[in-house]
């Protein structure tokens, strides 16, 4: 068996089973210490280096850009034909954050079999590991159990604690609401998910409508970055004044956290992410986020620093 994952979610799933000998390329975005060595089969078209606002002013102008095809992202097809691998892994919940199988279904390598993720839900998580185990030929069901026993044990330790009302922004400028799987993260560990549903798509939002819903806690998620870069977008957001009059700000309830391994992916880490806003919702009763996962970032006035946990 011979998998080709060009994205990331495809990349953890793939580990996560224990088939990271089975691997022969990934994605430019896959980093999972078990894959550092291995070919790299795509690229994006955005500079990594521009600010939020940039990308996303130069994601609109790309996916409108018909000489681009409407793609952020570039697969090198030749080194894909060359690796022939039995499995290819894509997605196609979101033309901007990986490669979508729409981009990538025309012109596959020989007897490659196209496998396209679409969780939105831990629902469909179980079905996706299901799927990539079925197609290397070994069973998911034994880690499907153990996730979801991780998850019974969150839920039964917060049931019959008061719900705090938390918003998480998947993006800082312009701010958008995390959608998806990260409403469903938010309820079972124990908060009550503003603004969106489970399964719902992230959407832009308007600072009007975050402080018309003043979030007692802020989770800061933005996609794909990690925490030391999310601490940084965090703290420009002090210069907003509607941000700094959001209650979640004014009682020192604004976390930082490690976004692309928690909360940009439906992979058996978003069992993990869960735990970890746990630790955010409920400390009382839920061991409190590592500080390489999670950190509090507080404002005073116009300028904002970390807060130590310990």
């Amino acid at each position: 068996m011979r998998i080709a994952s060009l994205i990331p979610s495809g990349t953890d799933i793939t580990v996560s089973l224990g088939l990271q000998s089975t691997l022969v390329g990934v994605s430019h975005a896959c980093d999972h210490s078990a894959t550092h060595d291995l070919p790299i089969l795509t690229h994006s078209v955005i500079p990594s280096s521009l600010s939020p606002l940039e990308i996303d002013r130069a994601v609109g102008e790309a996916l409108a850009n018909e000489d681009a095809n409407g793609s952020l992202y570039r697969t090198d097809r030749e080194l894909l034909r060359q690796l022939a691998p039995d499995v290819i892994l894509t997605q196609s919940i979101c033309d901007v954050c990986a490669v979508n199988a729409a981009s990538i279904a025309c012109d596959l390598p020989p007897e490659a079999h196209l496998i396209t993720r679409g969780a939105t839900n831990f629902a469909g998580l179980w079905t996706d590991l299901r799927t990539v185990a079925d197609a290397a030929g070994t069973d998911a069901s034994t880690l499907i159990a153990s996730l979801q026993v991780r998850l019974g044990r969150v839920q039964q330790t917060v049931r019959n604690r008061a719900r705090p009302r938390v918003l998480v922004l998947e993006w800082t400028e312009p701010p958008f609401l995390g959608g998806h799987w990260v409403p469903e993260i938010i309820e079972r560990a124990g908060g009550e998910h503003l603004l969106g549903q489970i399964g719902e798509p992230s959407r832009r939002a308007t600072w009007n409508e975050i402080a018309a819903a003043d979030p007692e806690i802020l989770i800061v998620a933005p996609c794909g970055y990690g925490l030391d870069e999310t601490i940084a977008q965090t703290r420009a957001l002090c210069d907003n004044p509607q941000y700094a009059q959001l209650r979640a700000v004014r009682n020192g309830q604004v976390w930082a956290t490690n976004a692309t391994h928690l909360f940009s992916r439906c992979t058996p880490m978003s069992i993990r992410a869960v735990e970890v806003a746990a630790g955010i919702l409920h400390s009382e009763v839920w061991e409190k986020p590592d500080e390489i996962e999670a950190i509090l970032v507080a404002t005073e006035g116009p300028k904002s620093h970390i807060t130590s946990l310990n």
